[in-house]
């Protein structure tokens, strides 16, 4: 029987299966009992002999049928593997009374950066969450559409928080300013107090396929996916993620999609004002790359308002921001060059040195600097 190697929660009734064929219909999986099979991804490459990845919805809804599922597929001849639809959790911790204070964006030098650049609406962040609140007066000018199905309003405000960080307007004599002033924000709503796995990685197989640059992603679970890691190698564009608010070493407990190897993917932890690594924060010198403010984060939120936030998932959309300032300084950059950048300009500060792998904090006008040095022909 299968077991679960690291007691995620997972949905019942839901496995995700990669298949080594398209799917044909019911009798190609005899012996499984479902109801439905929903493709989620198509790999562009046929990487480990996988034709597409389906979601399927089983009749048995308990987590024994899930299991059993997973067995009987997993010996079926055509499945590459199946797994768990893991549940995926935001990575934000209860909040603190408002502050109205941005004093992440002092941290990471966001004012000296805006004396060289402040954005474009030509440079999509896709951000994959619980959706944006997309009447807000703060956002509305700078969210983007046509993500389909995905376009769903924000009910819990996780989304709208992580937005306004990435890209509040700016210089509108109103609320706050994300790190770019003007920016394209898709929304990807993924669900609402926890995410779909599957819903993910249909997600990420979108924003592949649309070419979109930029994906900030403040979820995760110590649940490995195949079908997301996959998922993640195969997005072409920089994917920025949360490292989660356990305080623990991802390194020897890790945590995905944070822990994934993708080379495109850059792990943020959490800073408090002082510059030292938040209490709550996950860290790994080897799987970690680097920080940005995330405790005490005043932001965007649902019907109109502002409030402050702690977590990693905070921290993330500072980078996914200042990774989307220099991408429209600089639209030749490659994701490869543009996460150099991002690491080889961080501010370094000792209490991180040994913490995450670049040392530092992520700082603006240093990445904008280092991004007119950088020539796209060799590494920068």
């Amino acid at each position: 029987m299968y077991t679960n190697p690291v007691n995620e929660s997972y949905f019942p009734g839901k496995v995700i299966v990669a298949l080594r064929r398209e799917f044909t219909g019911q009798a190609m999986l005899a012996g499984i009992d479902f109801t439905n099979a929903e493709v989620i991804y198509r790999p562009e490459h046929n990487e480990e002999g996988i034709a597409q990845i389906v979601l399927l919805h089983l009749r048995n809804k308990d987590e024994m049928g899930v299991l059993a599922a997973i067995d009987r597929l997993n010996a079926h001849p055509d499945v590459v593997f199946a797994e768990p639809d893991y549940v995926e959790y935001p990575h934000v911790v209860p909040n603190d009374p408002l502050f109205r204070n941005l004093w992440g964006m002092t941290a990471i030098r966001a004012p000296q950066a805006w004396d060289i650049a402040t954005g474009t609406t030509q440079v999509i962040v896709g951000v994959l969450d619980s959706g944006i609140e997309s009447t807000h007066p703060d956002l509305r000018a700078n969210v983007a559409t046509g993500t389909g199905q995905f376009d769903g309003r924000d009910q819990e405000g996780h989304g709208t928080h992580v937005a306004g960080t990435i890209g509040a307007l700016g210089n509108n004599h109103l609320g706050v300013t994300g790190v770019c002033w003007r920016v394209g924000l898709a929304n990807f709503k993924l669900g609402n107090r926890m995410f779909d796995l599957a819903t993910a990685i249909a997600a990420i197989d979108f924003s592949r396929r649309a070419g979109l640059p930029i994906l900030n992603n403040s979820w995760g679970s110590r649940g490995y996916s195949r079908a997301l890691r996959l998922a993640i190698a195969q997005y072409d564009g920089l994917f920025v993620v949360s490292a989660g608010n356990n305080g623990t070493n991802n390194d020897t407990q890790p945590m995905y999609p944070a822990s994934y190897d993708s080379p495109n993917i850059i792990s943020v932890a959490s800073t408090t004002q002082n510059g030292s690594l938040s209490g709550f924060s996950n860290f790994g010198v080897r799987s970690v790359d680097i920080a940005a403010p995330g405790s005490a984060i005043v932001s965007t939120n649902i019907n109109n308002t502002y409030s402050s936030m702690n977590g990693t998932s905070m921290a993330a959309p500072h980078v996914a921001g200042v990774a989307a300032l220099v991408k429209a300084h600089k639209p030749s950059l490659t994701t490869a060059n543009l996460k150099q950048v991002l690491m080889r300009s961080a501010r370094r500060v000792p209490a991180l040195n040994g913490r995450v792998a670049s040392g530092g904090i992520v700082d603006a006008r240093a990445a904008l600097e280092a991004a007119n040095q950088c020539d796209c022909n060799c590494r920068c």
